[in-house]
């Protein structure tokens, strides 16, 4: 999602069209909804940095024509070979891998259509859907906006970039607080695949029994080949 500009929520209000869905955003959803998360394997490396720890670099691959409890396999940790301990800990939380398809479950809300650069349109959605972002046992959804980017100078116009923001903070356990989540994601057009991950990066602050800090994770996707 590199740093094009993406309108904040204020700009948004100054040069909002009405909350519908429009032929552009329908176009979108359409080609979300036909995205297969298994149509293509990847590599992906893992960066973690937390406020007083020592940074944490993962690479993983996932190939989805492996048998499902194989298709991830945990390739490195900090730069040397994975061992037994890491790898059974990578299997534990396993998730399934991220894909444009992913936007279809909220990118179908009412938008606003904002100003955006040349070669671009933008949308601005006030609020996530419930249960679209969860932290811990918190659904975050309702307080968080959700800024897009839409390439249309491609043939196919499609999202390029997408930005969450908190509009409010929360508390957790009892002895957590979270101040601001703020994290944004990048597509790319794979030939003979289609829209696919390029990166995705989120920072959260806040403080942990009364100390502040903050969580940055950043990972980016590579080496995508189609799978028929």
């Amino acid at each position: 999602m590199r740093h094009l500009l993406i309108p904040t929520a204020a700009a948004a209000v100054l040069f909002a069209a009405p909350a519908h869905a429009d032929e552009l955003q329908s176009r979108l959803l359409a080609g979300m909804q036909a995205a297969r998360a298994t149509a293509f394997a990847f590599q992906q490396t893992i960066v973690v940095e937390t406020t007083g720890q020592a940074r944490r670099t993962i690479v993983e691959r996932y190939d989805p024509r492996r048998p499902v409890a194989e298709r991830w396999t945990l390739v490195s940790v900090d730069g040397k070979a994975p061992t037994a301990k890491d790898i059974a800990k990578a299997r534990e939380g396993k998730k399934k891998p991220g894909s444009y398809g992913d936007l279809a479950d909220w990118f179908g809300t009412p938008a606003r259509r904002v100003e955006a650069p040349a070669g671009y349109a933008a949308y601005h959605f006030d609020r996530l859907p419930a249960g679209e972002l969860k932290i811990g046992n918190h659904d975050a959804s309702a307080d968080t906006a959700a800024d897009v980017l839409v390439n249309t100078k491609s043939a196919t116009p499609f999202v390029e970039r997408v930005r969450f923001t908190s509009t409010k903070g929360f508390r957790m356990m009892l002895v957590a607080s979270v101040k601001r989540i703020d994290s944004s994601s990048r597509y790319v057009a794979a030939p003979g695949i289609g829209i696919v991950p390029e990166s995705f990066a989120m920072a959260m602050t806040g403080s942990m029994m009364g100390k502040s800090g903050e969580l940055k994770t950043n990972v980016t996707f590579s080496g995508h080949q189609p799978v028929k």
